[in-house]
């Protein structure tokens, strides 16, 4: 019996050595292929980088241009041709002279009619949508916050702090928006923009600055002006639904002297006669230093000019104070 089973385990022992054998013989075999197959691969990669940097370079279709560059390329706005070295700028921006040394001057080139976007220029804080950034932030909180805290996303030490400043935000930035009043596109000439400091008057140049930044509370842009002239809501007056929109404004030279153009959307119920029975009224409003107000009649309602008159009345050359709220209602503004 003892020799039986010494005998099964010596022939068992012999087995198990001849299947290791059978295993190494594999695992050798399968390496050499590995290796053989990536050096081939090596040689291969090799022989096509050669080959490439022996190639010789591309060259134009084009003589009077360098490779690779079109003569569609080339061409700038307005017909005109730049230069291979010259880089193709962008439209201004109101950011374009935030951090300075930007050539926004450059860049905001005239359109097929001679405007430039008379707006671009230094960055001031009134072109800045408040409730915009407002309503972004508080949203953006709000949802990573309710994401931290069921463990959707990392942070949930911070949820709880996330939550308390997101919410408040986001309704600010909801008031906000609901009473933002987006400020008009303002076209203007080249040689208007000197025209500004020397010949337009304090008024022309306020009536800019507001109808070009944002508004909060405003039903509309002049407001207050056209309230005075078209006697809204009084007997013989034109109704708030009816009155014209203000929806861009223009900046141009009449013989030397400076022109701002409001340009007004008319809405059904008004009628463009209006607008020539108080011609008198605009130009003692906006005065003094303006001409006789000029109404031009458009597809879409009417143009009015105002003109400074050269004189010199109206420009006091003073920079313009701050407007503080009143301190009750029916007072009149403060100023800083």
């Amino acid at each position: 019996i003892f020799q039986r089973r010494g005998g099964e385990a010596l022939r068992t022992r012999e087995r198990d050595d001849e299947r290791e054998r059978e295993i190494m013989q594999s695992t050798t075999a399968t390496t050499t292929t590995t290796t053989t197959t990536t050096t081939a691969t090596l040689r291969r990669t090799a022989g096509a980088a050669s080959s490439r940097r022996a190639r010789p370079a591309a060259t134009s279709r084009h003589p009077r241009h360098p490779a690779g560059l079109s003569p569609l390329g080339l061409r700038g706005v307005g017909g005109r041709t730049r230069s291979a070295q010259e880089l193709v700028r962008p439209r201004a921006s109101p950011l374009d002279d935030l951090f300075g040394g930007s050539d926004a001057e450059e860049a905001n080139l005239p359109d097929a009619q001679g405007f430039i976007d008379g707006s671009a220029g230094a960055f001031t804080i009134t072109k800045v949508s408040f409730g915009s950034i407002a309503l972004y932030t508080g949203t953006a909180l709000l949802a990573y916050g309710f994401g931290a805290y069921f463990d959707f996303l990392p942070g949930t030490d911070f949820s709880a702090i996330m939550l308390i400043y997101g919410f408040p935000a986001s309704l600010i930035g909801f008031a906000l928006k609901y009473a933002q009043l987006d400020p008009v596109p303002c076209r203007s000439k080249p040689e208007a923009i000197p025209l500004r400091a020397t010949k337009a008057t304090d008024i022309q140049n306020q009536i800019r600055e507001d109808v070009t930044r944002y508004r909060y509370g405003d039903e509309q842009h002049l407001d207050l002006a056209l309230e005075r002239i078209l006697m809204i809501g009084r007997y013989g007056g034109v109704p708030r639904k009816f009155v014209p929109e203000l929806v861009q404004i223009r900046e141009e030279g009449r013989d030397g002297e400076y022109a701002l153009v409001l340009e007004f959307k008319h809405k059904g119920g008004f009628k463009g006669s209006d607008w020539g029975e108080r011609l008198e009224k605009v130009t003692s409003f906006f005065g003094p230093g303006i001409r006789d107000a000029e109404l031009v009649e458009t597809e879409q309602g009417a143009e009015i000019t105002l003109i400074s008159d050269g004189s010199g009345e109206g420009i006091s050359g003073e920079e313009k104070r701050e407007v503080l709220p009143p301190l009750m209602p029916g007072l009149a503004p403060r100023e800083q």
